[in-house]
């Protein structure tokens, strides 16, 4: 088989076993058949299954250990990003093998605060999209956001409040109904611990750490088209930082 086939097998392979994983077929911390019966179970070679349970083990989804076997990881895997990239929550999600979902979603339109204003460079009071959403990863809260949008940007676009119901991305919004795209955002990282009523929107207990991002994203005009201030619970995400070294230019 050539190289390019088997890898979109593997791949395929992969999805089959998250979603026997996800359903509970193999649940954290049982184990997983041998490679021969798996590999007959799932019709491909052993080989290709080998291929897609080393991406899974690098997802952290299983672990292998040798001379006893491949076990379901019993703690869920983090999102993992690299903070030099700019994507969406739900497409972090998804590619952890995890099913991207959402709940308590509050959508109004306000003035803009001060704080807000100054950061999509509006003038006090311009009206704003204010999107309120929890983030779940598998049915788990992993992050509280509050994202801010200039109303002229929908409403020069013939878009109502009811349409941001049913989009789980912003950006492809912006991109795909506004014909927006993000060219870069700006980002503050911040440690914080959950108050009251944030610890109950993320089923915390007060106290518990998080990790605060708070973003300016910018079109080609380099124009702020969307702020957005996330809430991350700290035990669902790894993120990854590449930092020059003195002799890089």
């Amino acid at each position: 088989m050539a190289l390019k086939a088997r890898r979109a097998l593997a791949s395929q392979v992969r999805q089959r076993l998250r979603i026997l994983i996800s359903t509970g077929i193999y649940p954290p911390g049982s184990r997983l058949p041998n490679e021969e019966e798996l590999s007959a179970t799932l019709g491909v070679s052993r080989t290709t299954l080998r291929e897609a349970l080393q991406g899974l083990a690098e997802e952290g989804l299983i672990l292998r250990r040798h001379g006893h076997g491949t076990f379901v990881n019993q703690r869920p895997p983090q999102v993992k990003s690299s903070l030099d990239r700019n994507f969406g929550i739900g497409e972090l999600i998804r590619a952890t093998g995890r099913t991207p979902g959402m709940r308590d979603v509050v959508i109004q339109t306000q003035p803009a605060q001060p704080y807000v204003a100054a950061r999509l460079s509006l003038n006090p009071q311009d009206e704003v999209f204010v999107i309120e959403r929890v983030r779940l990863a598998d049915q788990r809260p992993v992050i509280f956001t509050i994202e801010f949008l200039p109303a002229t940007l929908l409403q020069a676009a013939s878009y109502e409040l009811t349409d941001l119901y049913i989009i789980e991305s912003l950006y492809e919004f912006l991109a795909q109904r506004l014909g927006l795209t993000i060219h870069h955002g700006i980002a503050h990282l911040r440690p914080l611990l959950a108050e009251a009523w944030l610890a109950q929107k993320l089923g915390l207990s007060p106290g518990a750490p998080l990790l605060y991002i708070e973003q300016v994203d910018y079109n080609l005009e380099q124009r702020p088209v969307l702020f957005s201030q996330e809430y991350h619970v700290s035990d669902a995400f790894e993120f990854v930082i590449y930092r020059r070294g003195p002799g890089e230019s």
